[in-house]
């Protein structure tokens, strides 16, 4: 598991590993993603040894660029005897990093590559939400920082006009700040809080995360 789940560059993001089982911890070799790794090495393990290998391994990392990286844990542990089997496994978990506000939208603006998607994502001081806005059909949501959200609908809806120069948020890439993050796809925006509630708005309609 990874805490927080979402953040932007900069980020000190914590992987906890939970290791459970019989046999006896022989080594971990992490790799971040982005090149950076990590490891321990519990040394010569001789068959026999009764240790459980029920551990768990925490590591702290901060990633200099947003994107979308994998984070690998390659585990070794040597079974109990009488066979003592040495036993590999991996755990991994893909973290998408956000880009700051302040260097992927115009004061918190951004769009779709379509540009049939228009947000909003509140700067410092302002009200705290990301309002998203599909033009055809039109439809707006608005999500406040506990992940509640109100949609609106049709030709009523106050969906905005967005600046000439507001930047696209390409496909695959998110940004976002401490509170939300928005992540840009072929099947819509994603945006969420930490925990992973939010929504997905598109031409086929805003729906639910939780």
């Amino acid at each position: 598991m990874v805490s927080p789940d979402q953040g932007v560059a900069g980020t000190l993001f914590t992987f906890s590993v939970v290791i459970r089982g019989p046999g006896t911890l022989n080594s971990e070799a992490v790799q971040f993603g982005d090149g950076a790794t990590s490891g321990a090495n519990a040394g010569q393990i001789a068959c026999g040894d009764t240790a459980r290998a029920d551990h768990t391994s925490t590591y702290t990392h901060a990633y200099e660029q947003p994107g979308t990286y994998t984070f690998r844990d390659d585990i070794s542990v040597l079974g109990p005897p009488p066979s003592c089997n040495h036993k590999e496994t991996t755990a991994t978990v893909v973290l998408v990093v956000a880009a700051p506000l302040a260097t992927a939208t115009l004061n918190g603006a951004f769009l779709s590559p379509s540009k049939n998607i228009a947000c909003l994502i509140s700067s410092p001081g302002g009200v705290d939400a990301v309002r998203c806005a599909t033009f055809a059909p039109p439809l707006l949501v608005t999500m406040g920082p506990t992940g509640t959200s109100q949609t609106c609908a049709g030709p009523q809806c106050d969906l905005g006009n967005p600046a000439a120069e507001t930047p696209v948020l390409p496909y695959g890439s998110a940004t976002g700040d401490a509170t939300f993050q928005c992540l840009s796809s072929s099947a819509g925006m994603t945006c969420t809080i930490v925990g992973g509630v939010g929504f997905r708005i598109s031409r086929a309609g805003v729906t639910r995360i939780s």
